[in-house]
């Protein structure tokens, strides 16, 4: 018998939609580890430092830059 109104139905889906599709679960002990890409690692942190470093030096230095343009004349 349906219900007289949809919010029954729409629970269920609601629940149904919120729930993982599969549990979880630890990797057997007879499958192998995921290997580690060392080799990326080099290239990931030059391409963040050629970035990050030179916005680093210019946030922390320019007030050094200040000093220094004027001299202690303000």
């Amino acid at each position: 018998m349906p219900s007289p109104t949809p919010k029954p139905s729409f629970l269920r889906s609601a629940a149904l939609y919120l729930t993982e599709p599969h549990p979880y679960g630890r990797r057997p002990v007879t499958m192998a580890s995921a290997t580690i890409p060392w080799a990326n690692y080099p290239k990931r942190i030059a391409r963040t430092g050629v970035l990050v470093l030179p916005t680093l030096a210019f946030v922390l230095g320019w007030p050094l830059a200040g000093a220094w343009f004027y001299n202690g004349k303000m």
